[in-house]
């Protein structure tokens, strides 16, 4: 018997044609017919139908009456296993040192406790002259950027709460100690639960007014990121 040395392994059409199936649902389009499986996948509806109809039997796709197709329960025990394998440190630090490589500036994440935040995660910026935020700090959520976003993404009612939901971030200058400033950013888990807050942070004679309009699409975008990988889709804000 042949064997195949893994690193020569080839992909698999057959299995990348079926993830495409699978990947081509979202929350915009949770059921969809034949024709809109070809049209968003670039396959042929007779290949569309065929893996459909395998995927209906393996559990991972479902039909309704009037034959759209939509997500099957199988993929739910693929998501709790998923859930009950991956540690949030491992989901969560990439994402920190990601933003730091790309800033420059610290980041760490915040969840809330009560009428406070802890830090649970941080990767500090190379730089010497910091702020000096350590994991297992606790700060009232009414200070800060990322207590801003906890306290809005969790019922927060005030109009400033309203605007960092419709905005999808916070900005603090000096509100936790001096000369800092910070941005942060909501994470969810799966099905929109707030997981908690990604945040930059460092001294305003680097992060300006202008470095912070920039820092504003990168914190979104790290916070859709890690959500993605928690495995949430609620990734609109207002």
């Amino acid at each position: 018997m042949t064997q195949v040395d893994d690193g020569e392994a080839k992909h698999v059409a057959s299995v990348e044609r079926a993830l495409s199936v699978l990947q081509a649902f979202s929350a915009e389009r949770p059921r969809m017919t034949l024709v809109d499986l070809a049209t968003a996948t670039g396959l042929y509806k007779s290949t569309i139908l065929r893996l459909c109809q395998t995927l209906e039997v393996a559990g991972f796709l479902a039909r309704s009456e009037n034959g759209h197709y939509y997500v099957g329960a199988a993929t739910l025990q693929l998501a709790r296993l998923h859930q009950e394998a991956v540690e949030p440190a491992e989901l969560i630090l990439p994402a920190l040192r990601e933003l730091v490589a790309e800033t420059g500036e610290s980041a760490c994440f915040n969840i809330r406790n009560g009428d406070n935040r802890v830090c649970l995660y941080r990767i500090e910026s190379h730089h010497r002259l910091r702020d000096h935020v350590m994991v297992g700090d606790v700060i009232p959520l009414k200070f800060g950027a990322a207590g801003h976003v906890l306290e809005a993404f969790s019922g927060g009612k005030s109009p400033r709460h309203a605007q960092i939901r419709k905005a999808g971030y916070s900005i603090s200058l000096a509100e936790v100690s001096s000369g800092v400033a910070a941005i942060a950013a909501p994470v969810f888990k799966g099905g929109g639960e707030l997981a908690g807050a990604i945040v930059l942070s460092g001294p305003r004679s680097r992060i300006d007014d202008a470095t912070l309009k920039r820092l504003e699409g990168v914190i979104i975008k790290a916070a859709q990121a890690l959500s993605k990988r928690f495995g949430s889709t609620y990734l609109t804000y207002s």
